[in-house]
């Protein structure tokens, strides 16, 4: 028989995994398309077979995950052909509708068109070629946003993290979750780049701050024989604006490059000079709370989908308490949604890495303020996390090939954009110092949720033991009887609702702990793997691991109290070790985000632990599991504390957190500083319930280190001569410094004066013994420290003067003591002539240098008079 001549196939792919991964990084199968030709190329050959015109802005990509680039070349026709925010299709009206440059597209398809394009494209069959082939349109703030962030819908096949302590090498995952982390990649941002472009939107146009921290520039230096310091760029300090945002008395100052951009904003939105003195009070209002919205919605559209979809949930009730206000000053659609109104002027700083200052916070606005930071946390390191698997997986494609050497050379090429240097010396990069326990506990939770259904926690059950709420014992509870736990309850409410969120039954107050937490994103659920019950969605889908109790090498996060840390730091030559050995502070060498929570209660307990921010972003001492290669720039320069970011927050302002933020703020992004003035209605003073005077004497003193000394020569001249003579009894004298209160000790002891002290670190007989001998008349004076206010609430009977040796730190302490004159001595019988004969009294010692805590207890106006006035002695009457 004749032969039938066979039909020439077309080139069959390779065999092998390698040599389909070399033939992948090279060519598309069947194209045997080059990188030059790909570039240089203006028509497209592949299976989608269109090409290219001039307004094709993107080349087909070989390299893209996406099978053969085809899915990738449909989407960038499907950009062209709709316009990209010039030109809209009206389905309705049959007619195109022009949209301006800085008008929002509207992504929903219209299905009742049955005109034509331009390009002879119907409305709704461009609506159902879309969605078959990109699936269901997306949000225009998903667009901008990376497409990994949706760890819910990933088919990603991610293990769990490996352990690598420096290089964060974990484990690879299948290449359908690159297909959405390539979309956002440093590789594609020139792609980005002009696809915002054709958007033109005023969102899409910002720069993503969290992607952009990660590839910072090393700074300028200045000449060598100066200084080996760089160039500060914070610029200049200005109050800005934020009528009907927050409250009058609130100030908001900025510094640096992030005044420049306010400033900028500020002008695009009133169209004039900032100050806006053309326009009426309320279209004033209504400009500063839309500026500050497209201040926050920049930076916002770039958080991680997995926490912008559960934020709404976690921050509903700070939502609901300024939903008010924002309807007042006509602003309640967009970020104003997402974000209070204290919310709104906090996050453009903190998306944009500065250093910021809180120092109004409030048991009100307490949980927005650590919402807030929560999430900046979980995305600043989720985003660290993903990039670092993206580039992981990335050289493993480049170096996993035959010829080694076109790969490497390859590798070194790119290497030369500094392209993978996406991490610090070690892993950990957020240091969180919490007061206690109980505090640390509820900040991990907050974290938590913002993951949602996609956090797998581990140690979950022994986080909730050893740092969750106290449950009260069985036999306490069965012992006490109904009167007994009357009285404890009426003590406790007594005590105050701070008290009882710090030291209350229930609470964790325990105040040496640290741990360390990874994050680990794209990990995929087990089914036969035990779960812990915060986890939540089906065997298979893609997640994000939390570990607690990490290793501090291997971990994201350290939360710690500023002395366990610094015990964790310190060496211990308890061991019979009589050679001190240098502290390991090498795991704190590449933090990039410092949050100092609750620092006025670290304040109270010792400001000397933290101290330990003098060990951040130090050179480390071993090197031997660092990768150079993968280092950021800036750290290799010894520059990291210039762009790490320092945020503090704080009930009041006072000079040693304001000395510490003033040393270690050196970050160049700029700086936000939110303080609250105290009105004179709004004054302690007024909350004085006791007829009494209440005088203000203010002693003169040159320099801060010289203030205790003055104070206490001006009590040993003229206050201590005077009790002593009259042989004045029922005389409280309360200390807030405890080196102060050694001073008056030794002063009272010399002068052999009866008194008694009560201070935090007394036994509690001593402290019952004392008073009752107080309270009977037996010691006629009384030491009470402002440390033992703070921690025990004590309810002092017995006193009818009181001499305040410095003012309290917290303004409610003042009307707390000053209440306290004349309790308990209605009993008293009238034999005591002390009682009867001398009226209370009330002296406060003060010099210019505590304006910070006087202002607190007599008004912002009433310090400024007294701080600079001729006149020494003040009298308020109650």
């Amino acid at each position: 028989g004749i032969k039938k001549s066979k039909a020439k196939k077309g080139p069959k792919g390779p065999k092998g995994k390698k040599a389909r991964a070399k033939a992948k990084l090279e060519q598309v199968w069947g194209e045997n398309v080059d990188e030059d030709a790909r570039k240089a190329s203006q028509t497209r050959v592949g299976k989608s077979r269109f090409k290219n015109d001039s307004m094709a802005v993107e080349a087909v990509d070989p390299l893209s995950n996406k099978k053969r680039g085809v899915v990738s070349s449909f989407d960038n026709f499907l950009k062209r052909k709709e316009g990209l925010g010039k030109k809209k299709f009206d389905g309705s009206m049959g007619k195109k509708r022009w949209h301006g440059k800085n008008q929002r597209e509207d992504n929903s398809s219209d299905d009742s068109s049955g005109d034509e394009s331009e390009d002879g494209l119907n409305g709704g069959s461009f609506a159902t070629l879309l969605q078959r082939i990109s699936g269901p349109e997306k949000s225009l703030r998903r667009m901008a946003v990376d497409s990994d962030d949706d760890l819910d819908d990933s088919d990603s096949d991610a293990e769990s993290d490996s352990e690598a302590s420096s290089s964060e090498d974990s484990e690879d995952s299948d290449d359908a979750m690159e297909d959405n982390a390539d979309d956002s990649s440093p590789e594609n941002e020139e792609d980005q780049t002009d696809v915002n472009d054709q958007l033109e939107t005023k969102l899409t146009a910002t720069e993503d701050p969290y992607e952009a921290h990660f590839s910072k520039p090393t700074l300028p230096q200045l000449d060598s024989l100066q200084s080996t310091e760089v160039v500060p760029h914070t610029g200049n300090n200005r109050k800005v604006t934020t009528a009907s945002l927050l409250n009058s008395s609130v100030d908001v100052q900025m510094s640096g490059p992030l005044l420049d951009s306010w400033d900028k904003i500020m002008t695009n939105v009133s169209g004039a000079a900032p100050n806006g003195k053309s326009h009426s009070k309320k279209q004033n209002n209504i400009q500063t709370r839309r500026a500050w919205e497209e201040f926050s919605a920049g930076p916002y559209q770039h958080v991680r989908q997995v926490l912008a979809k559960n934020w709404k949930s976690v921050n509903r009730s700070a939502l609901k308490r300024s939903a008010g206000d924002k309807e007042e000053n006509g602003s309640n659609d967009g970020v104003g949604k997402v974000f209070s109104s204290l919310q709104l002027a906090m996050y453009p700083a903190i998306a944009r890495y500065a250093d910021v200052l809180i120092s109004s916070e409030t048991r009100q606005n307490r949980d927005e303020i650590s919402n807030l930071l929560s999430l900046h946390v979980m995305n600043h390191v989720l985003t660290s996390r993903t990039r670092v698997q993206r580039h992981n997986r990335r050289i493993k494609e480049l170096t996993n090939s035959d010829e080694n050497s076109a790969d490497e050379k390859k590798l070194d090429e790119e290497e030369g954009d500094d392209k993978w240097r996406d991490q610090g010396y070690t892993r950990p990069k957020v240091l969180v110092l919490l007061p206690n326990r109980g505090a640390c506990w509820k900040f991990v939770k907050e974290m938590i949720q913002l993951l949602g259904d996609a956090a797998i926690v581990d140690n979950g059950e022994r986080f909730d033991e050893e740092y969750g709420p106290l449950e009260p014992g069985a036999d306490s509870d069965e012992e006490e009887d109904a009167n007994a736990k009357a009285r404890r309850a009426a003590v406790m409410k007594q005590k105050g609702a701070e008290w009882n969120d710090l030291f209350g039954d229930n609470i964790n107050a325990d105040d040496d702990f640290k741990m360390g937490m990874s994050i680990t994103p794209n990990v995929v659920r087990s089914s036969g793997k035990k779960k812990s019950r915060h986890a939540g969605g089906n065997a298979g889908a893609s997640g994000v691991n939390v570990k607690l109790f990490a290793d501090f090498y291997r971990c994201d996060i350290i939360l710690a109290s500023p002395i366990g840390l610094t015990m964790a730091t310190t060496s211990n030559p308890a061991d019979g070790d009589e050679e001190e050995t240098e502290a390991d502070v090498d795991f704190l060498s590449s933090i990039d985000i410092c949050i100092v929570a609750r620092s006025d209660v670290l304040l109270m307990q010792n400001w000397d632990h933290v101290n330990i921010l003098d060990s951040l972003n130090r050179q480390p001492k071993k090197i031997s599991d660092i990768d150079f290669s993968r280092v950021r720039n800036y750290l290799l320069n010894g520059q990291g504390a210039h762009w790490r970011q320092l945020i503090m927050v704080s009930k009041f302002t006072d000079p040693y957190i304001s000395s510490t933020f003033r040393r270690h703020a050196k970050n160049v992004a700029g700086q936000l500083k939110i303080r609250r003035k105290v009105p004179a209605d709004d004054a302690s003073v007024c909350d004085v319930l006791v007829r009494v005077k209440q005088v203000f004497q203010r002693v003169a003193c040159q320099t801060v280190s010289a203030a205790g000394a003055n104070r206490l020569r001006y009590f040993s001249d003229h206050v201590l001569p005077k009790l002593i003579r009259l042989n004045q009894k029922h005389t409280l004298i309360y200390i807030p410094n405890y080196f102060d209160f050694i001073a008056v000790r030794n002063l009272l002891l010399k002068r052999e004066a009866n008194f008694v002290s009560v201070t935090e670190y007394a036994r509690v007989s001593e402290v019952s013994r004392g008073r009752a001998r107080f309270l009977q008349g037996r010691k006629s004076i009384m030491l009470y420290t402002g440390r033992a206010q703070f921690f025990l609430r004590h309810k002092i009977k017995g006193a009818r003067h009181v001499i305040f040796f410095g003012l309290p730190e917290y303004a409610e302490f003042y009307p707390a003591v000053v209440n306290m004159l004349n309790d308990g001595l209605s009993n008293i019988e009238d034999g005591d002539d002390d009682v009867s004969r001398m009226p209370m009294s009330c002296l406060s010692l003060f010099t210019k240098f505590d304006a910070h805590q006087l202002e607190r207890v007599v008004g912002t106006s009433h310090t400024e008079r007294m701080i600079k006035s001729e006149k020494s002695s003040y009298m308020f009457c109650s």
